[in-house]
């Protein structure tokens, strides 16, 4: 056997091994927390829709780190499954749907101490005035401090999205194995 035969050999059998990693190494789904999502209500309207309202200082020290992280990464964060917090739920996507359906909403409201200083930056938005009555600033800007107050974060289970490092990983093997098997299959049929 010559050498080009022996590396064309060689390059097939890496495409077939490399074409079974995704098989083996598949992607996990991933616990997503997003705040985003802005509470559309004061808390008495809040607890009415079906949304749970948290205090900070009554979540795990687990669910307090997350909420945090989540905060310091532009409102959206993912772990592993497993490392969640037990303070939230993380809900299926056929399990969201069925929440929607039934009137109530995916996730928690987190009421942030009124001396959060230690706490990033609430990521509520503000819109403004939401009705006629409303027209002067001193209430503009108690609604405002409420609604900052008041962080709703949404979590879920989920797949990863294409970007992250586990589709990555599969994607790279899967385009090595196109590729050894490419070379190798014409180092094994010319001469």
């Amino acid at each position: 056997m010559n050498r080009r035969n022996t590396v064309g050999t060689a390059l097939v059998v890496l495409a077939v091994v490399l074409f079974t990693v995704p098989a083996f190494f598949p992607v996990q789904p991933m616990l997503t927390h997003d705040t985003e999502d802005t509470a559309p209500a004061p808390p008495a309207e809040l607890r009415q829709q079906g949304y749970e309202i948290v205090a900070y200082e009554n979540l795990s020290e687990r669910g307090q780190e997350l909420y945090v992280t989540t905060l310091e990464n532009d409102g959206e964060y993912r772990v592993s499954v497993g490392e969640g917090a037990d303070d939230f739920g993380y809900p299926t996507d056929g399990e969201v749907r069925a929440m929607y359906d039934n009137g109530t909403e995916p996730g928690v409201v987190i009421e942030r101490p009124e001396d959060a200083e230690s706490l990033p930056p609430s990521d509520e938005r503000f819109y403004g005035y939401p009705s006629e009555e409303e027209v002067n600033e001193s209430q503009a800007e108690q609604r405002r401090q409420t609604i900052e107050r008041y962080d709703a974060m949404s979590t879920r289970t989920e797949e990863p999205p294409l970007g992250a490092t586990p589709q990555l990983i599969r994607l790279a093997a899967v385009l090595l194995a196109v590729l050894s098997l490419g070379v190798g299959g014409y180092l094994l049929s010319s001469k």
